[in-house]
């Protein structure tokens, strides 16, 4: 960790030890990493003693509702209540937390907890580590640091942050000590093989029925180098599916032979869509997302658009054609 992240992490602690009551937040549409920092961090601060309250805008998508203290998080916030600090963890930008969090005016420092380099350091006080693996990486230093006792409830909800935002150890996020803390975790009693079979292998029949429709809309550019998928509101009505559901389908995209980077183009209302990127080796799509106000990861990034699917199509197709002329270029 940088320096600066370090004497961050001191002043974080100062903050957390002289208060009592907290909210910890993270951002719109959350997966694993979201709910599972979210969810740790929530803990942690209970096994202190102290009040606390997890917050996020849409509910916990149901492959990590088994996670413990899920059935805690609320979607509202009581704008009478007095924070003595807000943590937000794993969000890039503040306006990604949803528009509910605007209700919040009485709190103390605003605590920006954070491993995207895309982060605009929106926080009082921010720590931003773009080497760390997932943000309940960053959640487990901070706890350690502390120290904190790290229970077997808190020791799943980071291993399921690590495991899900290294895709499963598989992306380039993927270092020594991503395996070191997941180990760790094990240590402490989390069973890899249940954590695999509630996320990667109970997965609704609906979910399946939904993806065999995206996959038909699959198109690969003429050099073979990007592929895109789409999922429209019909399609998700139509499967009496959920936006939600539609999670991961842009690795099916990503993993083609040849194919450098894959994109999935959801439709979140009718004329805006939620753009995925995840892409192979040295192609950056943290840069094209942020051409569009996104942000995220190197090889993970995303973004929201406005138009029409056509437009939307071709506007981030050719920003990414552009950046992997570049890398070939390189």
């Amino acid at each position: 960790m940088l320096p600066e992240a370090e004497q961050a992490f001191k002043d974080v602690i100062a903050e957390i030890k002289k208060g009592q009551n907290f909210l910890v937040a993270s951002h719109v549409n959350p997966e694993g990493d979201a709910v599972g920092s979210t969810l740790a961090l929530a803990l942690g601060l209970r096994e202190l003693k102290k009040d606390v309250t997890a917050y996020l805008y849409d509910p916990v998508p149901v492959l990590f509702r088994f996670l413990p203290f899920a059935e805690r998080v609320v979607s509202k916030v009581n704008e009478n209540i007095i924070y003595d600090a807000v943590l937000v963890v794993d969000c890039g930008q503040i306006d990604r937390l949803g528009e509910e969090f605007n209700k919040v005016k009485n709190m103390g420092k605003l605590i920006n907890i954070d491993h995207h380099s895309t982060n605009d350091c929106f926080g009082d006080i921010n720590v931003i580590n773009s080497e760390a693996s997932a943000a309940g990486e960053m959640i487990y230093d901070l706890l350690k640091e502390i120290p904190v006792r790290i229970t077997r409830d808190i020791a799943i909800n980071i291993y399921v942050s690590i495991l899900t935002d290294t895709g499963s150890f598989r992306y380039s996020s993927t270092t020594p000590k991503a395996f070191a803390v997941a180990g760790e975790m094990v240590g402490l009693g989390v069973e890899p093989w249940e954590i695999a079979q509630k996320i990667y292998e109970s997965q609704p029949l609906k979910k399946i029925k939904l993806l065999t429709t995206v996959l038909n809309t699959l198109e690969v550019s003429n050099d073979g180098k990007i592929a895109t998928l789409v999922v429209t509101l019909d399609m998700i009505n139509k499967a009496n599916a959920s936006k939600e559901l539609a999670d991961g389908f842009v690795n099916y995209a990503r993993t083609i032979e040849g194919v450098e980077v894959g994109i999935l183009l959801r439709e979140a209302k009718i004329g805006e869509y939620k753009i995925s990127f995840r892409s192979k080796g040295r192609v950056d799509v943290s840069q094209v997302s942020q051409e569009f106000g996104g942000g995220g990861h190197r090889n993970a990034a995303g973004c929201n658009i406005k138009g029409t699917l056509e437009s939307v199509k071709e506007k981030v197709v050719s920003a990414t054609e552009k950046k992997i002329y570049e890398m070939v270029a390189i």
